[in-house]
């Protein structure tokens, strides 16, 4: 695999001009990677493993959400993002039941504090996701790959099964055409093996700790433990770098009966906070334009 050039004098994409679909790709039965271009053309340039905020817009309301890219910037021509059906997932249904080649939407220039480190480039790299956590870590291994990495890319994916492994085919295909990209599937419902990720397993893929940086991506309790058992086997905890995209703990607040008052005179509006909602809630109930993307505070949006 070779690496992408863009063509010749064309501009970087920072967010600026409206994102064209030019590919839909089904994944499994509930996810999907939309591949886009710029309009008017114009070359990409981020971090692997970084996310674009995605603008829609929802019975007449703007609503923004945090995708992680699965693209490369070795191939800076295209970006691509994989989206998830999840439950009462307002943005990421939309796209799956509206997105097509063709159409067109906005989003921010790539921005995040989860990314490849590169500079220096460790002797292996591990890369440890569980369900939708796996689409950064596409992007950090196509980048490996493109460049040349004469490392061990470790490739350990959590999944139900088969079925629900979201760049199963791809994946296969580089784990067959390069011997430096182990894959592991851990497949908790399927095969011989089945079961879910323990310390005793991740052992065996990990040969030469504290030689590694190692990534995890997937629920907040999963890249703990995960964690944990990376420190555990020689792992420094700086070499470890998680993609948090979910609070540790909720804090909830006991019943004061106090009111909060709202101002923003530059949009002229006053209003109430109720007791449990949150400032972003009441913000976008008063119409007033703040971008949430995780609605968690943490993405930075």
């Amino acid at each position: 695999m070779t690496a992408h050039c863009a063509g010749p004098g064309l501009p970087l994409w920072q967010g600026e001009s409206p994102l064209r679909c030019t590919g839909r790709r089904e994944e499994t039965s509930d996810s999907a990677t939309f591949v886009f271009e710029a309009e008017p053309a114009a070359h990409f340039d981020y971090r692997p493993g970084q996310f674009i905020l995605v603008n829609v817009t929802i019975d007449g309301k703007k609503q923004c959400r945090a995708y992680s890219l699965c693209s490369s910037p070795s191939r800076p021509e295209q970006l691509a993002i994989t989206v998830k059906r999840v439950p009462g997932g307002q943005v990421s249904n939309w796209l799956l039941d509206h997105l097509q080649p063709g159409h067109s939407l906005q989003a921010s220039a790539p921005a995040g504090e989860f990314f490849l480190q590169t500079d220096p480039l460790p002797t292996e790299v591990i890369l440890l996701s569980s369900g939708c956590g796996i689409t950064p870590m596409l992007s950090m291994s196509l980048w490996l790959l493109d460049r040349g990495y004469p490392g061990a890319i470790r490739f350990i994916h959590s999944a139900r099964n088969l079925e629900n492994v979201i760049f199963r085919e791809e994946l296969l295909s580089l784990a067959s055409r390069y011997e430096n990209f182990h894959l592991d599937l851990v497949l908790s419902r399927e095969g011989p093996s089945a079961g879910r990720l323990n310390a005793s397993r991740l052992a065996e893929q990990v040969p030469l700790p504290g030689s590694s940086h190692a990534y995890l991506c997937g629920p907040q309790e999963y890249m703990t433990e995960v964690a944990d058992w990376l420190i555990q086997l020689g792992v420094p905890a700086g070499q470890i770098f998680k993609e948090d995209f979910a609070p540790a703990a909720l804090q909830s607040c006991a019943t004061t009966g106090a009111s909060f008052h709202l101002d923003v005179p530059d949009f002229g509006k006053s209003t109430q906070i109720q007791e449990g909602e949150t400032l972003l809630e009441a913000l976008e109930r008063e119409g007033l334009p703040i971008i949430g993307a995780c609605r968690t505070g943490v993405c930075g949006s």
